[in-house]
């Protein structure tokens, strides 16, 4: 209902501090390296490309179904780490604008993509081992290497390794306490009932009961 006389006050909020920088580092960090992790997916195709083209020159001598087993395995690693991955830039964005269960989502799933980053780095064509023998293989990895752009494996081994890292120091940072401040909401100073005035009056404090 309608005041009769002044004018009702506002209803009382939460604040947020200034967001600090150790946030914002900590969001372009996740951003960065999910965007990262999304990258080396293609490219790590391609590179085993090269030596799956190459193998073709040779005559496999067994172990076909377990390579087959390998191969499936890999694809649904790296499609959980493909969500994982859009999963983390979203939660980036979100952490941006102070969104609590953001940073303890984070904190929850950057460590299993900073785990698939480290294993796809170390990851060689290792289906190939159980099919061709060693002395082909050798054969098959330097006709690889031989094909393939000189900068794929440094750039793949860089991205490997730096996107642990920058999640690592991101989530580290979204646990310092000026992080902790800027994520725990604060009590506006409104009062904690509506408040109204007229020309003739002071403020009136808050309805009596009865």
């Amino acid at each position: 209902m309608a005041s009769r006389s002044g004018t009702a006050a506002t209803v009382p909020h939460s604040v947020r501090r200034p967001r600090p920088r150790v946030v914002a580092l900590a969001c372009l960090l996740l951003a960065l390296a999910a965007v990262a992790q999304l990258a080396a997916l293609p490219l790590r195709y391609w590179h085993q490309g090269f030596f799956h083209t190459a193998a073709r020159s040779f005559e496999p001598t067994g172990g076909v179904a377990f390579a087959a087993v390998g191969t499936t395995a890999d694809l649904a690693a790296d499609l959980l780490t493909a969500v994982l991955a859009v999963g983390l830039l979203t939660l980036a964005a979100v952490n941006v604008v102070g969104s609590n269960g953001a940073r303890i989502a984070s904190w929850a799933s950057g460590p299993f993509l900073a785990c698939c980053a480290t294993a796809g780095a170390a990851r060689s064509p290792r289906p190939l081992y159980s099919i061709y023998s060693d002395e082909n293989m050798d054969r098959i990895i330097a006709m690889a290497r031989d094909a393939m752009p000189n900068w794929l494996e440094p750039l793949l081994l860089t991205l490997g390794r730096g996107v642990p890292v920058a999640i690592i120091v991101a989530l580290v940072l979204l646990a310092l306490p000026s992080a902790n401040a800027f994520f725990q909401p604060r009590p506006a100073v409104d009062p904690p009932w509506p408040v109204r005035t007229s020309p003739t009056a002071g403020p009136e404090g808050p309805p009596s009961a009865g």
